[in-house]
């Protein structure tokens, strides 16, 4: 039998209103610059091609360094995945590609993949003349090698499986893929596992891959220009905001992108968080690793905006997210289901008005300004990074005393840009972050000293910091900000934004009826009370949904 949460909420198919307003979306979306041409697509298939090559020739190096014959040698293989926004087809020009390098057992992440010896892929990659910039982050949660190869910026994670040889046809989706391996494996097979789970889920639910890939362009559109996209930061990144479109497709799976945006925001600015996001029921494999469990696990149960990873071994891919993160978020989907239930009233929709920029720099009087800077590029990209990493550790230190919202974009000075206190260039990299702060309701005085010297103390305690590396939090007024601020912030957003509406157009509503009528914003509301009566930590149903979702998992 079907779960319930997997039970669509409308299967009617769309209307002619609905396919022209979508046609007006995807004209605004290839306006915005965020589909790749053909040409840059074929250079990224020839860049991963060559990268393949490489892991081969990689492989076969490390062979023969333990020992194995030319024969044995010769037929040693590792393979290359993607995962991300381009495994999912949503990459836009100039976009990163997410990769994974897939080995066999007697290639060592620590000695073999990182290194300083000859035969390491770290050094082979050095080695080639395509590649840039190379970083090597091994103290990371996943430890990954950031380059760019001839121009296509890359992150490569690395899996060791536990087996002599990697068949060329790997089934990475198989959970005995995940036999006896580390627990950093396990985290580096995951992107392509969760990746390759969502676009089955999608296809499972018979809804038309293109539509689901126009609504994720758009809701991460969305999410950026409202400063809500960055996992980093404390919001979603691009997994989340693909389980969250994933999951509005299996409560319509026949909707055209246009209603689903509309759909979108009006279901998740309703959702009762914590109630999770699942796209299936948890597998409960007999391999020992551990699975997210709001009802039983303390840690687990503290998240505040759950969104399940739906490959094996289930984890929260928004742990990350704050009491101020999500409340802003939370915001932000009532604001955009107001304003999708008014434009979509008109035959031609002003899609430009939904993807406004968030006044970042006007809306608040008083900011956190986080300044990082290093003397070398290589030192200013390693610690740069590590920062950003810890900057939702100075959200939650300052949120208890004041209202918070931080922006997660870096901002970068120009190139004559003179520091204060300096009277020229001091020739030093630097960036600059900003959080918006006001006080609470009530609140006369409040002091951000200590929590600021807590997230001090935490970030310049990296045991790979040197001493030319600082950072620097003070705080500024809105009228202090140079002009500089206010010109990188801004973005332009042209192309695709001015529509030509009809002289005959009706200004009140579509065919006489508004985008979501009554009868379907019950069923709405009403499904996301039943999914949150259902996954309520302890409930009678809790436990009944559990056994029925490991009875069909075993089955």
């Amino acid at each position: 039998m079907a779960l319930v949460f997997n039970r669509p909420i409308n299967v009617d198919l769309p209307t002619a209103v609905d396919e022209k307003q979508t046609e007006q979306l995807v004209q605004y979306l290839q306006g915005q610059n965020l589909y790749a041409d053909e040409a840059e697509s074929l250079h990224r298939e020839e860049v991963l091609g060559k990268l393949a090559m490489l892991v081969k020739d990689w492989i076969r190096g490390v062979a023969i360094k333990r020992g194995f014959g030319e024969g044995m040698a010769e037929e040693a293989n590792a393979s290359i995945f993607t995962f991300g926004s381009y495994r999912l087809g949503v990459n836009g020009p100039g976009a990163d590609i997410d990769t994974l390098c897939v080995g066999p057992s007697y290639a060592k992440r620590e000695t073999d993949f990182f290194g300083k010896e000859d035969h390491c892929l770290e050094q082979l990659l050095k080695r080639q003349p395509d590649v840039k910039e190379l970083l090597a982050v091994t103290d990371a949660y996943v430890p990954v090698i950031k380059m760019e190869f001839a121009g296509i910026e890359i992150d490569l994670l690395y899996a060791r499986l536990h087996t002599a040889v990697v068949p060329e046809d790997l089934d990475i989706s198989s959970v005995s893929t995940l036999r006896n391996v580390d627990e950093q494996t396990v985290r580096s097979l995951n992107g392509c596992r969760v990746t390759d789970s969502i676009l089955k889920i999608v296809q499972q639910a018979g809804t038309d891959q293109e539509a689901f890939r126009t609504t994720l362009r758009a809701i991460k559109l969305w999410a950026k220009r409202r400063g809500v996209y960055s996992n980093v930061a404390g919001f979603l990144g691009g997994v989340n905001w693909a389980i969250l479109v994933a999951r509005l497709f299996q409560f319509y799976p026949t909707s055209k992108p246009s209603m689903a945006l509309c759909r979108f925001f009006k279901i998740f600015s309703q959702w009762r968080w914590p109630t999770p996001v699942m796209l299936k029921p948890i597998e409960r494999e007999s391999l020992g690793f551990a699975v997210w469990d709001g009802s039983s696990s303390a840690r687990d149960a503290r998240h505040l905006m759950p969104l399940i990873t739906p490959a094996y071994p289930a984890m929260n891919s928004s742990y990350s997210v704050s009491h101020s993160t999500l409340s802003i978020m939370m915001e932000e989907f009532g604001i955009a289901a107001q304003l999708c239930s008014e434009l979509l009233m008109n035959p031609v929709v002003d899609w430009a008005r939904l993807f406004e920029q968030y006044p970042f720099f006007t809306a608040y009087k008083n900011y956190l300004q986080v300044e990082v800077i290093a003397d070398t590029s290589e030192d200013f990209r390693a610690w740069s990074g590590y920062t950003h990493s810890k900057m939702r550790l100075l959200v939650r230190e300052i949120q208890d005393h004041v209202v918070v919202r931080p922006w997660p974009d870096e901002i970068i000075p120009p190139e004559d840009y003179i520091p204060e206190g300096c009277a020229e260039k001091d020739g030093r990299h630097r960036l600059f972050y900003f959080i918006g702060v006001k006080k609470k309701a009530g609140v006369k005085q409040v002091s951000l000293q200590e929590p600021v010297k807590v997230f001090k103390q935490e970030v310049l305690s990296w045991q790979h910091r040197k001493a030319s590396m600082e950072l620097r939090v003070r705080p500024c007024k809105a009228s202090e900000l140079p002009l500089w601020v206010h010109k990188a912030y801004s973005r332009t957003s042209s192309g695709g934004e001015e529509q030509q509406q009809d002289d005959d157009q009706e200004a009140a509503t579509v065919n006489g009826k508004a985008p979501l009528e009554e009868e379907e914003e019950a069923a709405a509301a009403a499904a996301v009370e039943n999914i949150a009566a259902q996954s309520s930590p302890g409930s009678p149903e809790s436990a009944r949904k559990r056994k029925r979702e490991e009875e069909e998992v075993q089955t």
